[in-house]
């Protein structure tokens, strides 16, 4: 081959197969059934050709001639072939041998021509035993008769209390006889001493019956005599409708006599009653395990309670004790602090206080209590232990060392103090500065613009700083993070102060226009200029009730916008920014209608548009 490929031209090799690979296929599907009936069947045939051991002799044939006799060619289907033949009673458990042996007996005895005697039939019963041998000689048609055998009870015992009861006597025997049906050998029975997993193979079994019964000998219909291919294919059609249906009716029948067995079987109560039991045990069992948890849970929690309440107790104790130590050891070193203070004194006073003027002698008095408080007690005693009667000097050196020390230190910290006072006072100053920023009509004129200008605003911040700065007559330097930090503040309840500030101002207010009002009154002699006024509008009343009523003057109607009016307005809309005179601005580009007029037509628009959206 490679010869020949040369032949052709250059052989190119662009690769190798891959390796084999080996992978288990699970047969499945209606041919893998056909082939498993097939099989089934072939071993059911080798087996009944092994199981027939010993021949069918003479005298178990059993000739009855009455019955034959009394038979009609016509209706051979409705006759009991094995009878016919002799052997009544080994029915379907006969091998094709024994039914071959049985028909050369039944030739020999009752042939017509052949026969002698008694046992002589005419031709029409001779006939029947053909029709017998025909049926029986082969394996199809044997099997097609055995699955109608007419001695074959296909009663199901029903789930009564009696057969509750008797359970094995009413369904042992049953069980046994359609055990011959099943494809699968062998077939498990009824046996009391079962446990639950033979129990639980022979339901398995019997649920998953299969049944090699078919009914082909029922068929109400000869095919071979149809005169064309339609009617045989019609026939055929009928046939297997009717097969189908007695299957089915079948199978139906098996699955009731497993489901009345599985009813009254008491061994299934036993084991369901057994199943309760040990899930009751099982259950108990935890419950148990779980309340023995909790009680060593809840003990464990009460022994580590007891243990951390003693070792509270125990620190308690150790703390008070540690506290009275302390106590006794403070008081002891101010006692002895007491004694080396009191012989300092001493020691001081007996050099007339290290002071040289005595107008100073109140000063340094108080400059030796200072340092008696403030020296510790070990440099206090390394500072008496330098006295000496016979030379002071010593002990008067170094006192004035201490006590300049002392003093420069309190300098140190004078100056820091003072320092840090400083510049605490800077930032206080610095936040009250920012905190009065805000006046209290300025807070008001805040609230307004923040209510003006809602969110969603442009340069929202911005907008309300440059209003707060048109309209305010304290500052007008704000900025918008001033706005945006003292609406915060507003916000939060440090605003609560601010507010009842603001609502205190506007009492006041309220208050001293009321106290202008009392002061008008008492100088008008008992009424305020105001009711002086209407008074005299009262007393004109009756005048001008008497005098003739001028026309009302009509009230304008307004005119609509026309074209050029609505172009300004929509021109301007675009144009001007957003700012708190935004609309004064647009009113004048419009110039023939007012601010207000120019908002009414400008909302009256938006809600145009949005109901032309809407209807979309």
């Amino acid at each position: 081959m490679t010869a020949g490929l040369a032949a052709l031209g250059e052989v190119i090799v662009t690769g190798r197969l891959p390796q084999p690979i080996v992978q288990y296929v699970q047969p499945c599907g209606a041919a893998f059934f056909k082939l498993q009936s097939i099989r089934q069947d072939v071993c059911d045939k080798s087996t009944e050709q092994e199981e027939v051991e010993v021949e069918l002799q003479d005298d178990d044939i059993k000739l009855d001639l009455d019955y034959i006799k009394g038979l009609d060619a016509k209706d051979w289907k409705e006759q009991d072939h094995y009878r016919v033949l002799g052997i009544p009673d080994l029915r379907c458990t006969a091998s094709l041998k024994m039914v071959k042996k049985a028909y050369k007996f039944m030739v020999l005895r009752c042939h017509p021509d052949k026969s002698l005697g008694d046992t002589k039939v005419d031709e029409e019963a001779f006939t029947c035993i053909q029709k017998a041998y025909e049926q029986l000689c082969t394996y199809e048609g044997k099997r097609a008769y055995d699955s109608i055998d007419p001695e074959f009870d296909d009663d199901v015992p029903n789930p009564t209390e009696a057969n509750k009861q008797n359970f094995y006597q009413a369904f042992q025997e049953v069980i046994k006889a359609n055990s011959k049906w099943s494809m699968k050998k062998p077939v498990p029975q009824l046996n009391a001493d079962d446990n639950i997993d033979k129990v639980n193979d022979f339901y398995n079994f019997w649920y998953d019956f299969k049944s090699w019964r078919e009914y082909s000998y029922l068929d109400e219909e000869e095919r071979d005599k149809a005169d064309c291919k339609e009617e045989r294919r019609y026939i055929d059609k009928i046939n297997k409708t009717e097969r189908l249906r007695r299957k089915k009716e079948e199978m139906a029948r098996v699955q009731r006599l497993v489901d009345n067995c599985y009813a009254c079987d008491p061994r299934i109560k036993a084991f369901v009653e057994e199943r309760k039991r040990k899930k009751q045990e099982l259950k108990q069992a935890r419950q148990d395990a779980y309340r023995k948890e909790q009680e060593d849970a809840k003990a464990k929690k009460l022994e580590e309670e007891r243990i951390a309440r003693e070792e509270e107790e125990r620190k308690a104790i150790e703390a008070k004790e540690k506290a009275e130590q302390e106590k006794k050891l403070r008081q002891k070193q101010n006692k002895v602090l007491k004694g080396e203070r009191k012989t300092m004194r001493e020691y001081v006073k007996s050099c007339d206080y290290c002071c040289t003027d005595i107008n100073n002698m109140v000063k340094a008095m108080e400059d030796l209590e200072l340092l008696v408080i403030n020296l510790s007690l070990e440099e206090m005693q390394t500072m008496n232990a330098k006295y000496s009667k016979e030379d002071k000097n010593v002990f008067a050196n170094s006192y004035k060392a201490a006590l300049s020390s002392f003093a420069e230190q309190q300098e140190e910290k004078r100056k820091e103090s003072l320092i840090k006072a400083k510049q605490s006072q800077e930032v206080h100053k610095e936040a009250a500065i920012n905190n009065d920023k805000f006046s209290t009509p300025d807070v008001a004129i805040l609230v307004k613009a923040v209510k003006l200008y809602p969110p969603g605003t442009i340069n929202r911040w911005a907008t309300i700083a440059q209003y707060l700065n048109d309209h305010s007559t304290v500052c007008q330097a704000y900025e918008a993070k001033d706005i945006i930090s003292k609406v915060k503040q507003l916000q939060s309840k440090e605003g609560d102060e601010l507010r009842n500030k603001v609502n205190k101002s506007a009492f006041e207010t309220f208050e001293s226009s009321q106290k202008l009002r009392v002061s008008e009154v008492t100088h008008t002699g008992g009424l305020s200029q105001r009711e002086n006024v209407n008074s005299v509008l009262k007393e004109a009343m009756p005048a001008a009730e008497a005098a003739p009523a001028e026309p009302a003057p009509e009230k304008k109607k307004k005119e609509a916008w026309s074209p050029e009016e609505q172009k300004l307005l929509e021109g301007a809309l675009k144009s001007v920014p957003q700012s708190p005179e935004r609309w004064d601005k647009i009113a004048e580009v419009v110039g023939t209608r007012s601010k207000k007029e120019c908002q009414k037509r400008y909302k009256e628009l938006v809600a145009l548009i949005k109901a032309k959206k809407a209807a979309k």
